[in-house]
């Protein structure tokens, strides 16, 4: 008997196939069932990612189109309104509503102003800018006669604590005029001595202390408004 040759043995050992392990059947079988699955997803994964990228750059041009349409439409009232009405769900709607409401209370057609300022505030989502649509329709209100509206309208602004520190000084001073003129020298104290404390540095403190000092004798208070003196 012939002794086994081993190098022919280990050439018909490397030459057999190891078996599959039980995980790479399993991968194999997983495949062949939902490869088309498979696809399937990564298609639409792939449709996704391209399509997130196309709605941004979408959104990225649109944004920009509103922006120059916005800037043509420049100090014309009647394209600032039509832009306004075109993109009602834009934050720039608002500014353009303002921007409208400023122009007619330039020329003293307060009826439109106090209706445009009204209508910014109400799409107006940025405070500082919201509070001084408020504040425009009040003054609108005031500059067109009606002084119970535009007192109306002031009032809360004098009371709102998240308002503009300078806006809300100048609502308690025009509230104040219009309590002296009415004779509410009471009034005229609580609020001057409001705008004191919200901002004593500002120029409506300074005139506060000046519209207190034009009361009358017997309605100044005895606790004389007084100032900080300038650092």
């Amino acid at each position: 008997m012939s002794n086994p040759n081993p190098v022919q043995n280990k050439a018909d050992t490397a030459s057999t196939p190891e078996a599959p392990t039980d995980f790479a059947l399993m991968v194999h079988d997983f495949w062949s069932k939902n490869r088309a699955l498979i696809i399937a997803v990564a298609i639409g994964i792939l449709i996704v990612a391209v399509g997130r990228e196309g709605w941004d750059y979408f959104n990225g041009v649109r944004e920009r189109s509103i922006r120059e349409a916005y800037a043509q439409a420049g100090d014309n009232p009647e394209k600032l309104t039509a832009f306004a009405a075109d993109y009602a769900s834009h934050p720039l709607a608002g500014v353009a509503w303002l921007h409208v409401a400023d122009l007619q209370y330039e020329v003293r057609d307060y009826k439109s102003a106090a209706a445009s300022y009204q209508r910014a505030a109400g799409v107006l989502a940025e405070n500082t800018l919201k509070t001084r649509a408020r504040l425009g329709a009040a003054m609108s209100l005031i500059g067109g006669g009606d002084l119970a509206g535009g007192e109306a309208a002031l009032m809360p602004l004098t009371k709102d604590d998240t308002a503009d520190k300078s806006l809300r000084t100048e609502a308690c001073y025009h509230a104040a005029t219009l309590a002296k003129d009415a004779g509410r020298f009471d009034e005229v104290t609580s609020l001057t001595d409001l705008i004191t404390k919200i901002d004593p540095m500002s120029s409506w403190a300074q005139r506060a202390f000046a519209l207190r000092a034009s009361l009358p004798a017997d309605a100044k208070p005895a606790n004389a408004l007084t100032l900080p003196a300038a650092k």
